[in-house]
């Protein structure tokens, strides 16, 4: 998501530029590779780009193909296929071993239509299913329903589907220092930070650089779906915001920093607590120690609840790393 952000802002800085400039989207992958579709790598006529479609190793070709588009003002269909130890292929020696699709398009109306969708599609604030269809000069992006994620051509006509993730949006609940290194990497992932405590005992850089900041008392702007951590190291305060805020299964995640026994006097003080609902103690069990490391093992248990994944390493994975 961070990435998709840095290209629509370059892309609308660019919109009001008079430079030429081209957008690769990746639309169709077979087998192992280290993009799946919906990546993107935006490229300026001075060579510049921002995002990728590999893990470095095809930007260089497709940056060449990208300036080629850019002059001649047409759209490119480019397929890499590093399956086979083929020497005239380009990709031969790559780690991966698959097939991938790209389309460039440079055409600056075209672009002007993506910005739009892909800014409308981040301010939802929800997961949207997104359709691009090229049929030869034509472009048009529009949100789509009831679809699964595919591209697909016919003759001159190409779609494709894709599903864009809501952007996450997060609550961080107490103004004591761990909440500082818990904010700082959320930002590093572009997420959408909400900050709640003592806003005269916030470290004035890190307040000013969050979405939004509340006192105490403030009326605060949740929506459903949003994650929730508490780390006030206040007790009462702890009970009393989960008495009075959503019931537990309208979050997508809720923490609570602390022991078992702690959460064990919650219990007492909420009988009807949804304990399976709950995250606490805390973050994956990385053996996390200092506010760094504990801030890296809640956003790791983040990461898996929204993914449905449960933390264990990728060797153990029997499917896909990516299905």
């Amino acid at each position: 998501m961070k990435e998709l952000i840095q290209i629509l802002d370059q892309l609308n800085r660019l919109l009001n530029t008079g430079e030429y400039f081209a957008l690769a989207t990746v639309v169709h992958v077979d087998g192992s590779a280290y993009r799946r579709p919906g990546a993107r790598m935006l490229i300026d006529e001075q060579g510049n780009w921002w995002g990728g479609i590999s893990g470095g190793c095809l930007e260089g070709d497709l940056l060449k193909k990208a300036q080629l588009a850019m002059r001649q003002q047409t759209i490119k269909n480019i397929t890499y296929d590093t399956r086979e130890d083929d020497p005239f292929q380009l990709g031969i020696g790559l780690g991966c071993q698959g097939l991938i699709e790209i389309i460039i398009d440079p055409i600056r109306d075209h672009l002007v239509d993506v910005a739009k969708q892909l800014h409308a599609c981040l301010q939802s604030g929800r997961a949207q299913l997104m359709q691009s269809t090229w049929d030869g000069n034509l472009f048009e992006m529009k949100e789509v329903f009831d679809q699964v994620s595919t591209f697909v051509q016919s003759g001159g006509k190409q779609v494709f589907i894709e599903r864009i993730p809501a952007n996450t949006r997060i609550w961080i609940i107490g103004n004591q220092f761990d909440a500082n290194s818990l904010i700082q990497l959320c930002q590093q992932l572009a997420w959408e930070i909400h900050w709640v405590g003592n806003t005269l005992k916030m470290k004035a850089d890190i307040r000013e650089s969050v979405r939004g900041f509340y006192d105490w008392s403030d009326e605060m702007p949740f929506r459903a779906h949003d994650c929730l951590v508490l780390m006030t190291h206040d007790f009462d305060r702890d009970v009393r915001f989960l008495t009075d805020q959503y019931p537990l299964n309208e979050w997508a995640y809720v923490g609570i920093l602390g022991p078992t026994k702690r959460l064990d006097r919650i219990v007492k003080q909420i009988p009807s607590l949804q304990v399976n609902l709950l995250s606490s103690p805390i973050g994956l069990d990385i053996g996390a120690e200092g506010p760094d490391e504990i801030a890296i093992s809640i956003v790791s248990e983040i990461l898996a609840a929204k993914n449905r994944r449960d933390g264990q390493p990728l060797k153990f994975r029997k499917s896909s790393i990516h299905s």
